[in-house]
């Protein structure tokens, strides 16, 4: 009995423990139960809560956009994003909640404008080419059997295409006015045997150069230094011979940088052929660079920031402001005239052009109008230092001019003559720096009284520095009466001091020794007049000639035909031009063997394009190019919004809520058209 009452007992206690543990675990579920329901439930508050958040801030962007689309802000000065601030106040947007837009502009502009072909800041053509000329090609492709020349951008040719090797490639449209040959591939496919179907991409767009009168005439800097920076000032160079000398590899500052100082460069040779100056060495009037980096433009460093000066070496391409990239970008106009050539060689070049809202950079320019024109003045003296034989009849006003008293001198044996030295000769206005003499002519009115023998006449003239010049004349036979007038022409076809200080701008008078020579004794020479008679040739835009416009082009070593720029087979040496050339008169001929990027940014327009790859040549991309065919960004803005939950204004701070990039397209963006105008999200992004 005692035994079954405490089994019992026993059975009861571990009864109670099942119990106790039961409840505990049944405690315990429904504790994280509803631990969990909570959970939930803030859950559900927190991402309604992020949602609304998300909803505002939303709304708040747009808001900002549409007040900027309805707005005429393009950024000049003083303007700000909203109105008077740039900061939207959003108060009491949704509900009780708030927000604040703040705006801060991107200096970067848009870089490509085009409401029109014809108001345009890029070429309607990556490769325009205008010649007609039978025989030549209007556009030639060397390359590698199997390669691809790529493009992008409409190509058209007025006359041929004739694509040696590989394949032409763009993605743009093809146009050929007579035949092709090779391989070519476009969207559509290539309009070949065009003919002579309207089509104003095949006009020429006659850009105008960048200015209307030649530049100041510049001297060469000084070469002196081995691997340094030599600084050019814009200007006129006429000196090849001198410019090929500093970047040959035997230079006193060879390996140097050759840095072109933004700005208008004309470069018009006079080393050689008819318009020749003998005041500059003798030699070709093609400008070589065969050594060091050449610079052209406003410097950059890698990442595109400007600095003082391109370092040495320069690292070519990126070397100077790109106008593609950047829209404050300022360059150069390079401008040929003459049958004046640039040739790469072993150096590396790359020349930038200046951004334009309305016009294409245009870096490289042929000029194919205008021409020199001659002046011709006569000077008359102004004293007379020595009468010799004439004294004392020898006066100014005796030989100034023609008629009233005249100078007269009588042999005193066979065979007499004696000197006259006179003064003056001052120009009526002072000549152009760089001015190259083309004659000078002592005139000499006079007669004398031996009918049957000539007199003669002979003079030399000085500047009181550099060489005489001097010449002769046969003279005339005698007359009782009538007076003739002689020409003396004197010799200008070496360097002397009176074409030395014609070609400085520094001519202003000059001594004339003139000696009369007569057969007879006791006849007698009469002088009425004595002057001076200069012609020379100020610089002046002259538009292509010589070999440059000779035809047809065959190609580099053709007989009597040249390009306008041209690059040689050489390893070491790249070129670049970022922006357009502009040729219409001239070939352009290049060789490529490396390259980093676009060769020719912003188009080429020429008579007639030669581009030869060679078999070291590796790059793949665009080789020539011009910007996407459409209108581009103005400018963008960085626009950040921030949310006051429960307060009925906003302050910005802290981190925004949302970010986003915009950017604002005008077709004209000078004068900004609100409610039409687009806006174009570039990012959108929640921080965090």
């Amino acid at each position: 009995m005692t035994n079954r009452l405490r089994r019992a007992r026993d059975e009861d206690g571990a009864a109670l423990v099942l119990v106790l543990i039961v409840i505990t675990v049944a405690a315990l579920g429904i504790s994280a139960l509803l631990t969990r329901a909570d959970t939930g439930v803030r859950a559900t508050v927190g991402l309604r809560d992020q949602a609304a958040a998300t909803y505002v801030a939303d709304g708040a962007m747009q808001a900002a956009i549409n007040n900027l689309r309805n707005s005429d802000y393009n950024h000049t000065t003083g303007q700000h994003c909203f109105g008077s601030a740039d900061t939207l106040e959003l108060k009491n947007f949704v509900g009780n909640d708030s927000a604040a837009v703040t705006c801060n502009a991107d200096p970067n502009k848009v870089l490509i404008q085009c409401p029109s072909l014809s108001n345009c800041n890029r070429p309607g053509n990556a490769i325009l080419t205008l010649g007609k000329v039978s025989g030549e090609d209007g556009l030639n492709i060397q390359q590698p059997t199997g390669s691809t020349f790529r493009v992008r951008g409409n190509i058209f040719s007025n006359s041929n295409i004739n694509v040696v090797n590989g394949t032409l490639n763009t993605n743009a449209r093809i146009w050929a006015r007579t035949s092709c040959a090779g391989s070519m591939q476009s969207t559509p496919g290539p309009s070949c045997n065009y003919g002579s179907t309207p089509n104003v991409l095949g006009d020429d767009p006659g850009y105008v150069p960048a200015a209307t009168t030649v530049p100041e005439h510049r001297s060469l800097p000084a070469c002196t230094t081995q691997n340094s920076v030599v600084t050019f000032q814009p200007g006129y160079y006429d000196d090849a011979v001198g410019l090929s000398k500093m970047m040959s590899g035997s230079s006193a500052c060879r390996h140097s940088t050759w840095w072109f100082k933004p700005g208008t460069y004309y470069f018009d040779f006079h080393n050689d052929g008819d318009g020749a100056n003998p005041v500059l060495p003798s030699g070709s009037n093609v400008w070589s660079v065969d050594d060091g980096y050449l610079v052209a433009g406003r410097p950059v460093d890698g990442a595109g920031n400007v600095i003082a000066s391109p370092p040495v070496p320069a690292t070519i391409p990126g070397s100077c402001q790109n106008p593609i990239k950047t829209a404050s970008a300022v360059g150069v106009q390079f401008i040929f005239g003459g049958d004046s050539r640039l040739e790469v060689k072993a150096g590396q070049a790359e020349i930038c052009g200046t951004y334009s809202v309305d016009k294409p950079p245009v870096a490289v320019y042929g000029l194919s109008s205008g021409a020199e024109t001659p002046t011709t003045f006569t000077a008359k003296p102004t004293s007379i230092p020595s009468q010799g034989g004439y004294n004392p009849t020898a006066t100014v006003a005796a030989l100034e001019d023609v008629g009233g008293t005249a100078a007269s001198w009588k042999s005193n044996k066979k065979n007499d003559s004696t000197v006259l030295r006179l003064r003056g000769f001052a120009p009526p206005s002072a000549i152009p720096v760089g001015s190259v003499l083309q004659s000078a002519v002592v005139e000499v009115t006079h007669r004398h009284t031996d009918v049957a023998t000539k007199d003669s006449f002979s003079a030399r003239l000085t500047t009181g520095s550099g060489d005489d010049v001097t010449g002769t004349s046969s003279g005339q036979f005698g007359s009782p009466t009538t007076y003739q007038t002689e020409s003396i022409p004197l010799d200008v076809s070496d360097e002397n001091g009176l074409s030395q200080a014609v070609y400085d701008g520094t001519y202003s008078e000059a001594t004339i020794n003139l000696t009369t020579n007569l057969v007879e004794k006791d006849d007698t020479e009469y002088l009425d007049r004595v002057r001076l008679v200069l012609t020379y040739r100020a610089p002046a835009f002259r538009a292509g000639s010589g070999c440059v416009t000779n035809t047809p082009y065959m190609g580099v070593g053709s007989d009597d035909t040249c390009a306008m720029v041209s690059t040689v087979n050489n390893s070491g040496n790249q070129f670049y031009v970022q922006g357009t050339t502009y040729a219409p008169s001239a070939a352009i001929d290049v060789t490529l063997n490396n390259a980093a990027e676009q060769v020719f940014r912003f188009g080429v327009v020429a008579r007639s394009l030669w581009v030869k790859e060679t078999g070291s040549f590796s790059y793949t991309g665009v080789v020539i190019e011009v910007p996407d065919d459409s209108p581009g960004f103005v400018f963008t803005l960085y626009l950040n919004v921030y949310l006051c939950q429960g307060a009925s204004t906003c302050t910005p701070g802290g981190a925004p809520t949302l970010t986003s990039r915009v950017a604002l397209v005008d077709s004209d963006p000078t004068i900004p058209d609100p409610g039409r105008r687009q806006v174009t999200v570039l990012s959108w992004s929640r921080p965090g």
